[in-house]
């Protein structure tokens, strides 16, 4: 992560680039209609948020790589052995996270109509931080996608709150961390506890 970050900042030099309005002589004015462009009384950005959702629900649910990714995070090698390529499984999860953060940075950078190599950085806090809010499991093998944006949606107003209330950004990162941190105590509390509810179950068959 640092390593790309890197690379980001010494390939424009750490520059910001303002004034990206574009040319009405090339036809180029339309980039400020992703972020603050509006379609049927919605904000375009909000349509763009709900067909990648739609997209990768249905990927996940009624797709063999959506079940695939399922498989690999709750036991690789138990996937491995079932005859699961897993490498490309998590090549395909890198390359959607990917794509879904080039979308979110064409966004935010409409929004602003400026762009900056180090805007974004704490976003990977606040995307585990949904994911986790939204029942996906820390230890893998479960979550939906329909859970996580409920999650991005706690975590949007939590922030919005802290920023109405006059909290620094300091005591922000603060509270989304012990907030991921209960969250994942939480997790791992259920899944010891069905664990244990099979293990009663099986003895009790036995």
């Amino acid at each position: 992560l640092y390593v790309a970050r890197g690379f980001a900042l010494l390939s424009s030099g750490g520059q910001t680039f303002p004034n990206l309005v574009g040319k009405p002589e090339l036809a180029t004015t339309g980039f400020a209609v992703l972020g603050s462009g509006r379609l049927l009384g919605l904000p375009v950005s909000i349509w763009v948020l709900i067909v990648v959702a739609l997209a990768a629900a249905y990927v996940a649910r009624y797709t063999p790589i959506g079940r695939h990714i399922f498989a690999v995070g709750g036991n690789e090698r138990a996937a491995r052995m079932s005859g699961i390529r897993v490498d490309r499984v998590k090549m395909f999860v890198y390359m959607f996270s990917g794509f879904c953060a080039a979308i979110v940075g064409l966004v935010i950078s409409s929004e602003l109509m400026a762009s900056h190599p180090a805007t974004g950085n704490s976003f990977e806090l606040n995307a585990i931080a949904a994911a986790v809010l939204g029942g996906t499991s820390m230890s893998g093998g479960r979550g939906t996608i329909g859970g996580t944006i409920i999650g991005a949606f706690v975590i949007g107003i939590l922030s919005d709150g802290l920023v109405m209330m006059g909290i620094s950004s300091f005591w922000q990162m603060v509270i989304k961390g012990i907030v991921i941190i209960v969250a994942v105590v939480v997790d791992q509390a259920q899944r010891r506890l069905q664990q244990q509810v099979t293990l009663m179950q099986l003895a009790k068959k036995g």
